[in-house]
């Protein structure tokens, strides 16, 4: 989910929010707009959930690569001093 997608869904679900808020206060009797705020909190709390799911899973996925880059690294640095090492018993 990019910038401009977060924000239009922020902006949606808050207006949203908003007028099922204000039909529940003229009808406060009425069940029906009662779950709905229910579920909007349920909805709100599972779509946060997400992406704070998303944002660790990224974050582990750089931290592997980076961690796999390094790896690479040092293995190509070991494989160049032992090629120099294979050269000095070739002499």
């Amino acid at each position: 989910m990019d910038l401009l997608q977060k924000q239009s869904y922020n902006l949606w679900f808050n207006w949203l929010a908003d007028k099922i808020l204000e039909w529940k206060d003229a009808k406060p009797a009425n069940t029906d707009l009662r779950n709905c705020v229910k579920a909007m909190n349920e909805i709100g709390m599972f779509v946060n959930g997400l992406r704070m799911e998303v944002e660790v899973l990224t974050k582990r996925i750089t931290l592997i690569r980076q961690q796999k880059n390094q790896l690479i690294e040092k293995q190509k640095q070991e494989i160049e001093d032992l090629k120099h090492k294979l050269k000095q018993f070739e002499l």
